[in-house]
């Protein structure tokens, strides 16, 4: 079993307990279990579910993935993709299978809101629950909880959870490029300052199964449309706007803007990061137009915390440094609220950039 490694130091592991052995006799004893992630599914959200809905199937034990709604085509090529029930598309079988579940797996999230308009039956499911996440300040609404902040993915803890299972040499290809996708996804490729020791033993062992990681991360970041490139180019040419005063940068787009390149799912992920990347800026957003709402994305290096930033003024969340929200004013009215809050935190942002 893989010893737990934060920052270099060893650590409890949270799964060192006697839940996940427990958890383990419940799932070989039920029928109707059921995975779900959050709204806007991400390359952790459905790795670390579908790792597990892989795993289960493989292990002889049944279990359906259910997302409130759908995710980039870069990462449709995970195996049990085409068994997922989305929300938007059917949303009476996927409000009857959370209802009805005997156990229910919350994945990449940590507060009930997370998941859209399936929250009314996640609030209302009898299923005993569980959550797998390693978002901060979790909201406490399920029977069993694993939270691991210092975790830089939740699929890093899917496989801490397997191996405590004494099954990580049972890993199929398929359950092991799941976990490797998300694990690099929500890691930068394993830049990112929550990657630790145990981050790249546990890359390792998924590379021992046979899965090819160069493919992975080339069916991510390496398979682009014309029109996202397009897209990427003239938000970066015409809508990025730099403030070196407060060391910020600011990109936004308008559904009129999007729909003009054909936008899909997943276009414009990463520019937050581009903007974040300008020499001297320390803090970035992203804020795009949606169909019932707009979007925002942040991302700061050092102290600041771009969570609090989110949490405080538009009642979002995320980590110290990535953090998202969502909106019901429109696009200019948000995109002028963050710049007139940029002087507040002149001081915080005034720090040189590692």
């Amino acid at each position: 079993m893989l010893k737990v490694y934060i920052y270099g130091m060893e650590a409890m592991d949270i799964f060192a307990d006697d839940r996940a052995g427990d958890l383990l006799v419940r799932l070989k004893a039920s029928e109707r279990i059921i995975l779900t992630g959050h709204r806007g599914p991400d390359g952790d959200a459905v790795g670390s579910t579908l790792a597990l809905w892989n795993h289960f199937k493989e292990q002889g034990i049944e279990s359906t993935v259910v997302f409130p709604d759908a995710y980039p085509k870069f990462i449709h090529w995970m195996n049990g993709h085409d068994e997922i029930v989305l929300h938007s598309d059917q949303p009476e079988l996927a409000e009857k299978l959370i209802l009805e579940a005997d156990i229910l797996f919350v994945q990449d999230y940590n507060d009930p809101s997370r998941v859209g308009d399936l929250q009314e039956s996640l609030e209302k499911t009898k299923a005993f629950t569980v959550m797998i996440d390693h978002h901060q300040r979790p909201t406490d609404f399920v029977d069993m909880m694993f939270s691991d902040e210092k975790s830089c993915s939740t699929c890093e803890m899917v496989y801490r959870l397997i191996d405590r299972w004494g099954e990580a040499s049972k890993l199929s290809v398929d359950t092991a490029s799941c976990i490797y996708c998300g694990i690099m996804t929500d890691s930068g490729s394993f830049r990112f300052p929550s990657v630790s020791a145990q981050t790249h033993l546990i890359a390792a062992a998924l590379i021992e199964t046979g899965m090819d990681h160069s493919v992975i991360h080339a069916r991510v970041y390496d398979t682009s449309r014309e029109g996202k490139l397009k897209l990427v180019g003239y938000a970066l040419s015409e809508k990025l706007q730099v403030f070196p005063e407060y060391h910020a940068a600011i990109i936004s787009l308008s559904i009129e803007e999007l729909d003009k390149f054909g936008y899909e799912k997943g276009d414009t992920e990463g520019l937050v990061n581009t903007a974040l990347s300008i020499e001297g800026v320390n803090f970035a957003a992203f804020i795009h137009d949606s169909s019932d709402r707009v979007k925002m994305s942040f991302r700061s290096v050092g102290d600041f915390s771009a969570r609090d930033f989110s949490a405080k003024y538009f009642g979002g969340g995320g980590h110290h440094n990535a953090a998202g929200a969502a909106s019901t004013d429109t696009l200019d009215q948000v995109v002028s609220k963050v710049i007139d809050l940029l002087p507040n935190y002149l001081e915080a942002l005034d720090y040189p950039a590692p």
